[in-house]
């Protein structure tokens, strides 16, 4: 009885041992303010949807990797806004219709072959990369005057190869990243 209880003993013991633990501390900031703006899509008064449409483009404008047509801008407008902070942008999110590029997923049914959408910073006319935390140092912002702001974007059709024809149809969530 002995012997079993001291083995059981011995080998907790070597368990406990070589048993490791590590520890560490993680800070987290954030900021929950009063400001608040109404939004607007081309004068369309958000939580409507907006839509934005974009020309129609022949397939050869889309024959390659990387080739882009059919840049269409489109404006954030900010009325209304209470609080005090100046600058603001949009921050527009990752989601089920946005590729792991940050581009936009053409979702239309038996639509055009090898096309995405790519979102453009109307102040840079730099590609935006949807989802991406880049985008808080990268799109422009805008100083809110008197309560107001308008945001610039723009939308263009990306080919992913040599596009075939159809429909191309998306949609993105954004939310307004103040400063």
């Amino acid at each position: 009885m002995k012997k079993i209880l001291l083995s059981t003993l011995v080998v907790g013991a070597s368990v406990f041992a070589v048993s490791a633990h590590a520890s560490g501390t993680i800070n987290f900031d954030g900021e929950v303010v009063a400001q608040t703006c109404d939004t607007n899509v081309n004068g369309v008064p958000t939580p409507s949807i907006a839509t934005v449409s974009l020309p129609h483009v022949s397939v050869a404008a889309l024959n390659g990797v990387g080739q882009v047509a059919g840049q269409t801008r489109f404006t954030i407008g900010l009325n209304n806004c209470v609080g005090t902070l100046n600058t603001a942008a949009a921050y527009f999110e990752n989601g089920a219709t946005v590729h792991s590029s940050g581009r936009l997923i053409n979702t239309a049914a038996a639509g055009a072959g090898n096309v995405q959408l790519q979102l453009v910073d109307g102040g840079s006319n730099a590609a935006i990369v949807a989802g991406n935390s880049s985008q808080r140092a990268n799109n422009t912002h805008g100083t809110i005057v008197g309560g107001a702001l308008s945001l610039p974007y723009g939308v263009q059709y990306y080919a992913t190869g040599a596009s075939t024809p159809g429909n191309v149809v998306s949609s993105v969530t954004y939310t307004i990243d103040y400063q």
